[in-house]
């Protein structure tokens, strides 16, 4: 089962990060839903400063998958699939003045899939910090293949590239700008799905075809933020992103975030973020014959979701940070039979260690 995560955005962003501490954290996140989803995260992640200007980061995750989804109940797939997804990875930056070039490398492995990041980042300061531009490249090599066919391998190749203009304009308020282009060339679809070919949707399927996107994608995304200190003890955050694609899918991204400090050590986030998109100009709600492309992919249909959720972050001394994290989350899906709706939660519990 190939699990779709955002780790060319992860690396774009994390170039733009300054230096830390030394630090050591482990986190486990749990991801359930009532499409018999259910998703443990066990992760790690180091960072330190081997010079006064170089930082250096590892991480490792374990994505221990169970899924009876219905994405999976097809004339061709087992019902319940067991899957375990590894995901290494390497960073570093280093200061030079006003700038910063930082790099990174991902690696992540399951029984299906397998792929190959790498990512550089450009970071440069001007007038006394308060103008921060940055650009980032990364590159994604993934090797797609089906479970139990030894024959089926198809390739799939993903450049990103990102942009980001940070303004502080007063001391309590600051703005952000970003512009993110994807090139997605190679096979993006399921090789487990199949798409039945009925006269109605309620009609027995006549046939099933096998799931066919088109082999290229282009994406565009721009993000506008602003973030507005409320006194010295809570800041509010919000943000809006536009996103168009090749494939005829638009989208809005809707997010507000909320932050104050109790105390020296304890932190409260809040977070709501509400989300619309159309439909792929390929996708159908029912195929009446077989066409060029064809997908029951729920995610390329109309659809609209909203997620709330909470972190707590505890400095139980100075060097040991705990935190928890729980959010609920809901999709409606306008044109998917099989599913009308989904509803979940993430939740995950940390220690991060500094020195």
């Amino acid at each position: 089962m190939r699990l779709q995560l955002t780790l060319v955005v992860a690396m774009l962003c994390a170039a733009g990060v300054a230096h830390a501490q030394t630090s050591f954290a482990s986190k486990v996140q749990l991801y359930v839903d009532n499409d018999h989803t259910q998703v443990v995260s066990p992760l790690v992640r180091a960072q330190a400063d081997v010079t006064p200007t170089t930082n250096v980061s590892a991480g490792y995750v374990v994505d221990i998958v169970t899924s009876a989804s219905i994405d999976l109940v097809t004339q061709a797939s087992a019902k319940t699939i067991h899957d375990v997804r590894h995901q290494g990875s390497l960073g570093a930056s280093h200061l030079r003045g006003e700038w910063t070039l930082s790099g990174g490398y991902v690696y992540s492995t399951e029984n299906d899939y397998a792929s190959h990041g790498v990512s550089a980042g450009l970071e440069r300061r001007l007038f006394s910090n308060n103008t921060t531009l940055h650009a980032g490249y990364a590159l994604s090599l993934n090797k797609v293949g089906r479970a139990g066919d030894l024959n089926f391998s198809r390739d799939l190749q993903v450049q990103t590239l990102g942009a980001t203009w940070t303004q502080i304009l007063t001391p309590t308020f600051a703005t952000q700008l970003a512009y993110t282009f994807a090139s997605a060339d190679g096979y993006q679809a399921s090789p487990y799905r199949f798409v039945p070919v009925r006269t109605a949707r309620r009609e027995p399927a006549q046939l099933w075809v096998p799931e066919s996107d088109p082999l290229q994608r282009y994406k565009n995304a721009i993000t506008a933020g602003a973030n507005l200190y409320l006194g010295s003890d809570s800041s509010i955050q919000g943000d809006y992103r536009f996103f168009v694609d090749s494939w005829g899918i638009m989208s809005h991204t809707f997010q507000l975030r909320y932050l104050v400090n109790f105390s020296e050590k304890v932190e409260l986030r809040v977070r709501n973020r509400f989300y619309t998109q159309s439909a792929a100009s390929f996708y159908r709600g029912n195929y009446g014959e077989v066409m060029t492309f064809m997908t029951i992919d729920r995610e390329l249909g109309s659809l609209w979701s909203e997620m709330f959720g909470f972190k707590l972050g505890w400095k139980v001394i100075p060097t040991l940070e705990l935190e928890a994290k729980s959010e609920v989350f809901y999709f409606s899906y306008a044109d998917f039979a099989a599913l009308s709706d989904r509803t979940g939660a993430n939740i995950a519990l940390g220690a991060t260690l500094t020195y």
